[in-house]
This record gives C-alpha cells, sequence and structure tokens, in this order.
C-alpha cells in the first residue's frame, strides 16, 4: 500500500505496526500518550457534545453510536499525520511535518487552556506557594550521608521491580502493550487531575453547608447544623482518602498487570497453552483476531471505571469507619452508632474459636495417627483415614444445625468477599471474572486472549529466527525468491498460481518431513536439491 501499482503515485501510509516495529515501541507509546486528553473527551464528555448539536430527544438513543463512531473517527484522522510521519523512512521532510503539525496542535491546545471559563486562580496560588517554599528551604548538605541506608534498599527494591518487569530480559514487550499502558496510565493521571481540581473548584461540602445555614436560619433547625457540618467534613476528609488511596492502587495495579501478561506471553512462547480455558483455546482463528482489535480500548476503559469505582467504594467505606468507630469513640455523635461494632466482634471472635476448636477436635480425636507426606514440601500430616466414628457421627449430627446459623453469616461474608475482589480485579482482563464454562462471556478477557495469539504467532522468536534463515538460504543458493519479492512478469507467463503455489507447498512439505525424520534426512544425500542436509540442520 505504500505505492500503487499503475503510476507509482503514494498510496497509503499506514500509521501502526505493532508486530514488528519493536524499534519505535516508545515513539509509539509517546505519540498514544499524546492523545490522551481526546481519549478522556470522548469518555466524559460525548453527553455534552451530543446536547449541544440539538438533536431531537427521540432520535438520540438512535444516533448516538453513529455520532460517537464519528468522533472516535475524527480523534483517529486528527494524529493520523503524527503517527503517519514515525514510519516514513525519510530523514528530513517528514520529520518537519510532524513538527509543525504537533506545533499546531500543541498550540491549539495552550489557546484553549489559556481562554478557559474556569477559575485558576485557587490552584496557581497554591502551586506558586508550594514553589516559594521549596526556593526559601535550605538545602541539607550531609543528605548524602543520611541517605545511604534508605538510598541501597530503594535501589534494591527497584531492581527488583525492573527484573520482574523484565527491562533487562530478551523477551521484549510488544508496541501494542507498551502503547496501551502509557496511554492508559496518562489517561489515569488526567481523570484523577480533573477529579482532584473538580473537587476544589466546587467545594460541594462548603456550598451545601452555606445553602443549609441560609435556608434554616430562621428555623427551628438551627441544632441539626452541626451534624451537617460534621458530614460534609467527614466527607471531605473521605475523598482526599479516598482518591489518594486509590491513586497509588491503580499505580501498582498496572505493573501488575504488565507482569502477568509476560508471564503468559512467555509460557504461549513456550508452548504452554495449559492455563488458557478449553473453549478459548479452541476458538476461531477469525474470532481470536476480531478480538485481539479490542485489547487496547478495552484495557484502557476497564482501568478508568475500575479507578472510579474503588474511589467511590473508598469513599463510602471512609463513611462507615467515620460513623462507626471514630466519632462514636471520640464522642463526636451517638454511642448508638458503635453498635454494629459491639455486635459483629463477639460474632466474628466466637466463629473464630468455633473454626480452631473443630480443627483441635479433628487433629486429636478423628484422624489416625499415621504420618503422610503433605502434598507440598518435606513435612509430614496425619492420613485422610477417620476413627472414633461414633463421635464423629454425633458430633455432624449437632454441627449440622449450629453450621445452618454460621452458614447464612458466612453467605454474606462470601457476598462481601466476592463483591470486594470482583471490584479490585474489574481491569484485571488477564484474569477471566466469570465461572468455569462462562469465560466466553467476558469479553475483556476474550480480548486478552485474542491479542496474545495473535502475538505469539506472528511475534514468536522461534518462527522469526527460523523464517529469517530460511530467506537467507535461499537468497545464498540463488533459488527463486518466491518470499521475498514479487514475481516477475516473464515467470508469470510460463507458470501459473496454482502451479507456483503447490511447488511452494511442496518445499514446505519436503522441509518439514525431513526436519521431523532423521532416518529421511541421513538417507537424503542429493547436494544439488534446493533443500540440502546443512541447510535444514541451519534452518533447524
Amino acid at each position: 500500500m505504500n505505492k500503487t501499482k499503475s503510476v507509482g503515485r503514494p498510496g497509503i501510509v499506514i500509521p501502526i505496526n505493532f508486530l514488528q516495529d519493536d524499534n519505535l515501541a516508545i515513539v509509539y507509546a509517546v505519540a498514544f500518550g499524546c492523545t490522551s486528553n481526546e481519549l478522556v473527551t470522548l469518555i466524559f464528555n460525548t453527553e455534552t457534545i451530543i446536547h449541544s448539536m440539538k438533536i431531537p430527544t427521540l432520535v438520540v438513543p438512535w444516533v448516538r453510536v453513529f455520532i460517537l463512531l464519528i468522533m472516535a473517527l475524527f480523534v483517529s484522522l486528527k494524529f493520523y499525520p503524527v503517527f503517519a510521519v514515525i514510519r516514513c523512512r525519510r530523514i528530513i521532510v517528514e520529520p518537519l511535518i510532524g513538527l509543525f503539525y504537533t506545533a499546531f496542535i500543541f498550540s491549539i491546545l495552550i489557546y484553549k487552556l489559556i481562554n478557559s471559563p474556569y477559575s485558576s486562580k485557587l490552584c496557581a496560588s497554591q502551586l506558586q506557594y508550594n514553589y516559594v517554599k521549596w526556593l526559601l528551604k535550605k538545602p541539607e548538605c550531609d543528605i548524602k550521608d543520611k541517605g545511604r541506608g534508605l538510598k541501597k534498599s530503594i535501589k534494591a527494591y527497584s531492581k527488583d521491580i525492573k527484573n520482574k518487569i523484565g527491562l533487562y530480559g530478551p523477551l521484549h514487550a510488544s508496541p501494542r502493550v507498551i502503547a496501551t499502558f502509557v496511554a492508559a496510565g496518562i489517561v489515569l493521571f488526567q481523570v484523577g487531575m480533573e477529579l482532584l481540581t473538580g473537587y476544589i473548584h466546587y467545594n460541594p461540602a462548603v456550598r451545601l453547608t452555606t445553602h443549609f445555614k441560609t435556608q434554616n436560619f430562621n428555623t427551628s433547625n438551627k441544632a441539626s447544623i452541626p451534624e451537617f457540618e460534621l458530614l460534609f467534613t467527614v466527607a471531605d476528609v473521605g475523598f482526599y482518602v479516598s482518591l489518594s488511596l486509590s491513586s497509588i492502587f491503580m499505580v501498582g495495579y498496572v505493573i501488575v498487570i504488565f507482569i502477568s501478561y509476560r508471564k503468559d506471553l512467555e509460557k504461549m512462547q513456550r508452548g504452554d497453552y495449559t492455563f488458557l480455558p478449553l473453549k478459548l483455546r479452541k476458538n476461531l482463528n477469525d474470532n481470536l483476531v476480531a478480538s485481539s482489535l479490542r485489547y487496547s480500548g478495552a484495557q484502557i476503559a476497564y482501568l478508568i471505571w475500575c479507578y472510579l469505582l474503588i474511589i467511590g467504594m473508598l469513599w463510602i467505606v471512609c463513611f462507615m469507619i467515620a460513623y462507626v468507630i471514630i466519632l462514636p469513640l471520640a464522642g463526636k455523635v451517638s454511642f448508638s452508632y458503635f453498635e454494629p461494632v459491639l455486635v459483629s466482634v463477639p460474632l466474628m471472635m466466637i466463629n473464630f474459636g468455633f473454626h480452631k476448636l473443630q480443627l483441635f477436635l479433628t487433629r486429636k480425636f478423628f484422624l489416625q495417627d499415621m504420618p503422610v507426606i503433605r502434598p507440598k514440601g518435606i513435612k509430614t500430616q496425619k492420613a485422610l483415614a477417620l476413627e472414633n466414628l461414633k463421635m464423629f457421627n454425633i458430633l455432624s449430627f449437632f454441627m449440622f444445625f449450629f453450621h445452618v446459623i454460621i452458614g447464612f453469616v458466612s453467605c454474606l461474608t462470601r457476598i462481601t468477599t466476592g463483591l470486594w475482589i470482583g471490584l479490585i480485579s474489574l481491569a484485571r482482563i488477564d484474569k477471566y471474572m466469570l465461572p468455569k464454562g462462562y469465560e466466553k462471556q467476558d469479553k475483556g478477557y476474550s480480548a486478552y486472549i485474542g491479542m496474545l495469539m495473535v502475538e505469539v504467532h506472528h511475534r514468536n522468536p522461534v518462527a522469526s529466527v527460523f523464517c529469517n534463515e530460511l530467506l537467507l538460504i535461499n537468497k545464498e543458493k540463488g533459488c527463486a525468491n518466491v518470499l521475498l519479492t514479487p514475481v516477475n512478469d516473464k515467470r508469470e507467463d510460463i507458470e501459473s498460481k496454482s502451479q507456483k503455489y503447490r511447488r511452494i507447498s511442496r518445499k514446505w512439505a519436503k522441509l518439514y518431513t525431513l526436519i521431523n525424520n532423521p532416518s529421511v534426512r541421513r538417507s537424503c544425500v542429493d547436494r544439488k536439491s534446493e533443500c540440502s542436509i546443512e541447510h535444514v540442520e541451519i534452518a533447524m
């Protein structure tokens, strides 16, 4: 597609090649990072754009998807020249075009920020204050001596993380994955800053407190004003705590997903597909390729949803901790708020005690004293052979009714635990969240598996080296270079397409037979054949 066949005019420039351009992985990541602002707009400001078009309300549900597609197409065309100049091979014209175009986009962004309708005095004053404070701070002369031990520990920890990520390993991540995680990190940072600046700018706690005071200034509800002020104070503290904790969590979250991707890719390149569900392992190739196209967008969208939901859940937890534990003990609210703790803590302790009691009775009275080796490790345990069967049956009868009550409470615990684990692992599309047998319904996981399958088949280092060796052997032998260059017109007149395909398939079948059959390879002594023994050994 670089040039048309007829006259040689320039064709369509392919903007990206995620399967081969390993040397451009960082450049792709930076370029996709430039699109993060548009991604945030596509996710959060689509409704505003649709309402500004003044489309009738009954028509909006029917045209919403098409409007979103047009907006996504507009963003793609906007950044198409940026990616197009990256893959061009000339070193003067295309880089200058890319420089001028990115400078034009950057100037438009700066103009929008300068003429923004939102006030920036609050943030600017805080930044100026911090900058002056940093300028006036006295430098510490002995900071190197003080931080030697800490510096060594930080270096060792960072080296361990780099080894897990694989920065020094021979297995490199694909440009698609690097660009996806860089763009996701920038988008998450922008979402967090938008939430923080929006909360500081609007300050809903102060506004609601002022509104409540003005509404109840001359009424009998003045006594409830301190309670509302306390509620809004807790809301402020809870928001900042939840935003900080969720931001720190998401940083580690992205690193864990990247490490899991590298481990799965390494397993599949070794030929280990056992960790994949059987239904997805036997999926059709067209479904795998179509799923791989969804990976980057799905990963970024899932990370944003996980970030927002974790902020909301932590905010609720902060409210619960404040009103159930901290404020009742501090005397700010009634002590009746502390009653759930007084009820739940004894139940948890009794449940834990009964569990330990059952383990003690099992080890002491119900298992025969015959040591066997544990499945993992060299330690021993008692064999799974019962004794005192009468006592065991009597205890089972009485525990039947007791564990109905315990099971009802443990079911609530299971629901809560499943909710938390599902919420935390929402963006982990490298792990399937649905039960066994329903893996294909998890679109995020199927997109991840499709991406892995495509990368394993097109970026496998063993297959790449094998094909390169075959191409080099073809060059050295002076054979018809079918794989490197198109067949010339004279040969097309002599040999039809079907004959050419049959000849190529015969070559591959012969090579495959010689590789997998040593006896045939030893008996093949014809040095004038197109695929000699030395060439087969080199290809292996």
